[in-house]
C-alpha cells in the first residue's frame, strides 16, 4: 500500500477529519495520489446533512464498484456520517467497500491499518501536519447534545464531548510554529465548549489562551448558537 486518495464531501469538521487521517497514512509512509484511479487506499468522507449531499456520495461509492473490479486488491473505506450503526445494511448496500467506520472512530481506522501493516494511529503526531496551511481547522469539541429535529449529527458523532484546553493550546502552538497564521475552531455548536469538562472552561477561556500564543495572527470559529 503506497498511495492513497481521499474524497470529502460535507461540512469543516469533515474537512478536518480527512486531514487528520491524511496526516496518519503520510507518517505511515503513503502519498497522496491524485486520483482514486491511481491509489492503493480510497476513503470516502460522507455528508448526509442534505439529501443532495448523500446522493453524491452513493454515486461516488457506485463509481468506485468499477474500479474494484478492474482492480480487486485496492481498499475502498467509507466514514463520515452516511455510516450508521447499521453497518450490516451498508455492507449490502455496497460490498465492494472494505472497511466501514463512524466520525472520529479513529480505533477502528487504526486497527484496520495496522492489519495492513501500517503504524498505530497517535492523536497527538497525526493531528498536525509537517506543512500546515496558513489558515488550519483545529476541531475543539465533537458531537451536539441539541437533537435537533432536522439534524443527524448527535446520531453520527454523538454526544458533546469537548477537547482539554491544554491539548488544544498545544495544538495550535505547533501549528503556529510550523508556518499556520490562522487558526479556525470546530465544534458543531462551539458556544458550548467545556460545558462537560470537569473544570468548566468556556469559550472564552479558550480564546484567552490562544491569545498569548506568539505568532498567531486570527482566531475564528464554526458554529455557535445564539440559544447557547
Amino acid at each position: 500500500m503506497k498511495r492513497y486518495h481521499i474524497w470529502t464531501i460535507g461540512c469543516q469538521m469533515n474537512k478536518a477529519d480527512s486531514d487528520h487521517i491524511a496526516n496518519y497514512l503520510e507518517r505511515a509512509g503513503l502519498t497522496q495520489a491524485e486520483t482514486a484511479e491511481e491509489a492503493d487506499l480510497v476513503l470516502l468522507n460522507s455528508c448526509v446533512v442534505r439529501e443532495h449531499a448523500e446522493v453524491k456520495v452513493v454515486n461516488k461509492l457506485k463509481s468506485l464498484k468499477g474500479i474494484k473490479k478492474n482492480h480487486p486488491d485496492v481498499a475502498i473505506g467509507l466514514t463520515g456520517c452516511l455510516v450508521n450503526p447499521q453497518v450490516d445494511d451498508l455492507r449490502n448496500r455496497f460490498p465492494w467497500v472494505d472497511l466501514f467506520f463512524s466520525p472520529q472512530e479513529w480505533e477502528v481506522f487504526s486497527k484496520w491499518g495496522e492489519s495492513h501493516g501500517l503504524p498505530s494511529m497517535n492523536t497527538e503526531k497525526d493531528s498536525v501536519q509537517p506543512k500546515p496551511p496558513v489558515s488550519a481547522y483545529v476541531p475543539i469539541m465533537h458531537g451536539c447534545d441539541s437533537f435537533c429535529s432536522y439534524c443527524v449529527v448527535p446520531y453520527r458523532r454523538g454526544r458533546a464531548r469537548s477537547r482539554d484546553l491544554a491539548e488544544i493550546c498545544c495544538q495550535v502552538q505547533n501549528l503556529v510554529q510550523r508556518g499556520t497564521k490562522e487558526v479556525v475552531l470546530l465544534g458543531q455548536i462551539v458556544d458550548a465548549y467545556g460545558h462537560d469538562l470537569p473544570s468548566r472552561p468556556d469559550l472564552a477561556d479558550l480564546l484567552a489562551a490562544l491569545n498569548g500564543i506568539q505568532g498567531l495572527l486570527r482566531v475564528r470559529f464554526l458554529t455557535s448558537h445564539p440559544a447557547t
